[in-house]
């Protein structure tokens, strides 16, 4: 999750995507083989959005049981958001919002997973 101050990047995926396509989430990516967790956010954020990125903190981690799937959320920054280039094969849009805004102005139908996870704990992100 790339934070600038308390506004956070949403981006929505691209319609071409076999995983949740057109919903709202976070940049993300899956670990390779003999990656960490850490280093997989450092590859997607260049990969996907064409910068380099700090990681400040761990905020989250939870797993969604129907999927298998073990999520981590990093809080990260980057001295490059004004040259976030999207792959459109992964991105297809992107909103800089607080959390709240995200959330008033976004249904569960139009999110992914992890920020249908995170609407339902505000205690996670209310002191982002």
């Amino acid at each position: 999750m790339l934070h600038e101050g308390n506004k956070i990047l949403f981006i929505q995926r691209a319609s071409i995507k076999k995983i949740l396509p057109n919903r709202w989430a976070f940049p993300s990516g899956t670990v390779e083989e003999d990656e960490t967790p850490e280093m997989t956010v450092v590859r997607e954020a260049k990969e996907e959005l064409g910068i380099d990125v700090t990681i400040e903190k761990i905020f989250a981690v939870f797993e969604i049981h129907e999927r298998d799937v073990l999520l981590h959320y990093f809080l990260c920054t980057s001295t490059q958001v004004r040259k976030i280039a999207l792959d459109p094969k992964e991105i297809q849009s992107m909103k800089w919002l607080t959390f709240q805004e995200f959330f008033d102005t976004h249904s569960d139908e139009q999110i992914g997973h992890g920020l249908s996870y995170l609407r339902k704990h505000p205690e996670i992100w209310e002191s982002v």
